[in-house]
């Protein structure tokens, strides 16, 4: 489990740290958001592997917040593609 989660983590990081705030609010802006931990994770497997990671993360503010990134792996081996990325509730 730790080594999933870690493998989880390092993709979430990598896409948080590259990607502006334009994937979560849907228009562009010149905000970013720092990665900070994944707050916890869960695993679903149905045709594929779903995985739904609650992360901590800061923006260029300061302000921390947690967002819901939500990746999908259809066979092992395969790229995980992120199905969602917004702020968690």
């Amino acid at each position: 489990m730790r080594s999933f989660l870690l493998a989880v983590h390092a993709i979430v990081a990598i896409y948080v740290l590259a990607t502006p705030t334009m994937a979560i609010l849907w228009y562009p802006t010149n905000d970013t958001i720092k990665f900070i931990k994944v707050v916890s994770g869960e695993k679903q497997e149905r045709l594929g592997l779903y995985f739904r990671l609650i992360i901590d993360a800061s923006n260029n503010d300061g302000r921390d917040g947690n967002y819901q990134a939500v990746a999908y792996q259809r066979d092992w081996g395969e790229k995980l593609s992120l199905v969602s990325f917004k702020p968690a509730n």
